[in-house]
């Protein structure tokens, strides 16, 4: 059931069709724990839907982490949804952990390091108790294969440790390994103290990876995107942006440069994850605010205004009443949609949200698709706040996007 929700989310080509088989493969690749961090920067997010007590914010969970960082701004609610049900669970897994364990640093232990020597007595004490039964299997199970690699989900943060796992995770422990073996070292960058620093070591320890004519093989494959959760029509947005003679490697090199070296590396915490498939624990201040000791009262005492299910955006819109949302966060859903779908959600928008809505999404090329896909007259009822997306496109750490989208609705 959850892998024919993805698959009608992604599938916009004709099943016997290249593009169809691949749209295909990537819903039963999906249907699975892909995301262990969100990788949108909530700070963007935050500056662009303006989040006051009046917000009440509907917003695609992914790895949840997004939706604990819009409680600390004190919204009347965030609401929570996503067609991957263990996302689900994860978040679900968040809220309890913040509800009932006994204080921040048993907290940091399952999500700042991912792992601790009392995640499990914590676990069966504290949170089990309090998770749905479906939610509750899924932590206490595994695949066949999982469990004989790894043991149950909640195994994860015993062993290695939440950020080694997931798909996204193996993905990354995959490319890390085999950058070693090409002679690179992405977590040097980790060390930088200087900008200068991060420009040199990106230069020598990361740059090379991708002159391999190994990488330059693999990555023309969408296949090798699956990791990432890029689904095959958001790679074919990616390369609408290549230059003339370019290849999709120039894009993937220059968003890691952007990566390592766009922004101050102390305080960069998706670089710590791409790079070192952690956060900084000693300093903590590469952290998201959610997981920040400062922050834990106010997110405990917020937790109860936030809400999750498995639902698609456009249906939650339509089965609430009017005005039940008026901040809309959609990730990179965009890229996933054809004409139809975008059409259909936004529709809802138009129909059931109040005047000054506002909606962010980001996409993987510059150009926001809203611009052709959606008819006049719907597209019409929204303002495109250009100038502000590009400024705050800018601002944006994790730099895996080509572009970030604000619109209001009129």
């Amino acid at each position: 059931m959850a892998q024919q929700l993805v698959l009608e989310a992604v599938r916009n080509e004709s099943s016997v069709s290249t593009q169809g088989i691949l749209q295909r493969l990537f819903a039963a690749w999906f249907d699975a724990f892909v995301y262990n961090q969100i990788w949108e920067d909530p700070r963007v997010d935050i500056a662009a839907i303006a989040i006051d007590a009046d917000s009440r914010i509907l917003t695609i969970s992914s790895g949840g982490c997004n939706a604990l960082n819009y409680l600390l701004e004190g919204p009347q609610s965030v609401t929570a949804v996503d067609l991957n049900r263990h996302h689900i669970y994860l978040l679900e897994l968040k809220a309890a952990a913040i509800r009932y364990l006994p204080g921040h640093e048993s907290f940091f232990d399952f999500f700042g390091r991912g792992k601790g020597p009392r995640t499990g007595s914590d676990y069966l004490k504290y949170i089990a108790p309090n998770l749905s039964k479906e939610a509750r299997n899924f932590w206490e199970s595994n695949t066949l294969l999982g469990s004989l690699a790894y043991g149950d989900r909640i195994s994860f943060f015993r062993n290695a440790g939440l950020y080694e796992h997931s798909r996204n995770g193996y993905f990354l422990r995959f490319f890390h390994w085999l950058s070693r073996r090409l002679g690179c070292d992405p977590a040097a960058v980790l060390k930088a103290k200087t900008p200068e620093e991060q420009e040199r070591l990106f230069d020598e320890k990361v740059g090379p990876f991708f002159e391999s004519s190994l990488i330059k093989l693999i990555g023309r494959l969408p296949v090798t995107l699956f990791g990432l959760g890029i689904p095959p029509q958001q790679y074919e947005e990616l390369k609408k942006d290549l230059a003339e003679g370019g290849s999709i490697i120039d894009i993937y090199r220059e968003r890691a440069h952007r990566l390592a070296c766009g922004f101050p590396i102390d305080d960069n915490y998706f670089a710590w994850q791409a790079f070192g498939r952690r956060y900084d624990t000693e300093n903590r201040k590469a952290l998201p605010e959610s997981l920040k000791e400062e922050n834990f009262a106010k997110l405990k005492a917020n937790i109860g205004r936030l809400s999750f299910k498995v639902i698609s955006a456009t249906d939650e819109i339509r089965q609430q009443p009017a005005g039940t949302f008026n901040r809309f966060v959609f990730l990179d859903a965009q890229d996933w949609m054809n004409a139809e779908q975008m059409t259909e959600l936004w529709m809802a928008i138009a129909e059931l949200a109040e005047p000054g809505a506002r909606i962010i999404f980001r996409t993987a090329g510059a150009a926001s698709p809203l611009e052709e896909a959606l008819p006049p007259e719907l597209l019409g009822r929204f303002e495109y706040h250009r100038e502000l997306s590009a400024e705050l496109f800018k601002q944006d750490r994790a730099s895996i996007y080509g572009g970030f989208h604000l619109y209001e609705l009129k």
